[in-house]
């Protein structure tokens, strides 16, 4: 876990904080860094030459009610040879529905489509269509994707119709608490020079809270979809690699709450980001504390509790118990990463709601 920020913080600490707020206030002010997100950010972005280049969009969807949720995610790698889509289902127990779309994607004017599986942007910054019909992977057991044989396993026709509408306006990860960076890069001990290494990991992102209505087809059963889900879009280098870990869980609360607590532990860095979505506000992480149950395994999440206090002076403490666990194991050069991608039920005060738990471990060979 993160060092508390709760910790005695003496003059010394003091005065390296205070400089820090000030310098990273200064750089957001003269580089424009707390400006509004334009309309055009929602489109792709010019790359730059690096394999791991990467531009992504990343949707997560839940409905209680009818027990039934799930994530897709469209990866641009201009530099590699393929893109790379996904949609996965949480159908109930350990049972997911899933697919991988390759090849290169084509982009339009307000549209982005890989394969089967189609995003489509209707008002910018606010609502989006996400839009599949083929064939899935149906996994009884979604602990065993990555040693499944995709062609022993037996298929479903899908389609699925959701609309995605804001909850309130994109939070810029940029848009990150002076003070509270500061505090958290003061109170690990980081070494200014590995503050670089988190651009490895996306240096543009902003994500969103939002409700998802419509329809998912599974064979001959049509669902009415009525939720809520959370979205991400993140472009630049991504290094699978760099991170000796992150942690990254979003629920919400109805209409009213939602949040997003993200962790990055590259080298000496080890931080806090994230924000609070209030009555169609957003509020900045000002400090947090996570604790993490795992399997015995030490890398599959079981239970968690966090506290979250918000630059609005707010403060939440919430629990989660995971559902679905889904692992997805990703090779970056020699080095093989792991991504647990879970389904996962919180709770906040007399609230219940339902969202992701992600966690990244490094796996030893």
């Amino acid at each position: 876990m993160a060092r508390s920020e709760k910790e005695r913080i003496t003059p010394s600490k003091r005065l390296k904080i205070l400089s820090l707020s000030r310098l990273y206030s200064l750089i957001k002010k003269t580089r424009g860094i707390s400006d509004p997100l334009e309309p055009d950010c929602e489109h792709l972005h010019a790359p730059s030459q690096d394999y791991n280049w990467n531009e992504s969009f990343y949707f997560n969807f839940t409905d209680p009610k009818r027990a039934i949720g799930g994530w897709t995610r469209l990866g641009i790698l201009p530099n590699q040879d393929s893109d790379l889509g996904a949609m996965m289902l949480y159908v109930g127990g350990n049972r997911i529905l899933a697919t991988l779309q390759t090849g290169k994607a084509a982009a339009e004017d307000e549209s982005f489509s890989l394969g089967d599986l189609t995003y489509r942007r209707e008002i910018p910054l606010m609502k989006w269509r996400l839009a599949y019909r083929g064939d899935m992977m149906d996994v009884e057991d979604s602990r065993r994707l990555p040693e499944l044989n995709p062609e022993t396993l037996k298929l479903q026709q899908v389609e699925v119709d959701l609309l995605f509408e804001g909850l309130a306006p994109c939070f810029n990860f940029k848009d990150a608490h002076p003070r509270a960076l500061a505090e958290m890069v003061v109170n690990a001990g980081t070494r200014l020079k590995d503050l670089r290494q988190v651009s490895k990991v996306s240096s543009e992102h902003y994500e969103q809270a939002g409700k998802v209505t419509g329809m998912i087809k599974i064979g001959n059963r049509e669902i009415s979809f009525a939720g809520s889900g959370h979205r991400d879009h993140s472009w630049g280098l991504r290094d699978w690699a760099a991170p000796r870990l992150w942690t990254w869980l979003t629920s919400q609360f109805g209409d009213e709450l939602s949040f997003n607590l993200s962790r990055v532990a590259i080298a000496s860095v080890d931080i806090f980001n994230g924000f609070v979505t209030r009555d169609g506000n957003n509020y900045p992480v000002r400090r947090a504390d996570l604790e993490t149950e795992f399997e015995g395994d030490g890398v599959t999440q079981k239970s968690l509790r966090f506290s979250i206090e918000d630059a609005g002076g707010k403060t939440i403490e919430v629990s989660g118990e995971v559902l679905t666990v889904i692992p997805l194991v990703l090779a970056s050069g020699d080095r093989r990463t792991l991504v647990n991608e879970a389904l996962t039920e919180y709770r906040f005060g007399d609230g219940v709601g339902y969202g992701i738990s992600e966690y990244l471990h490094q796996l030893e060979d």
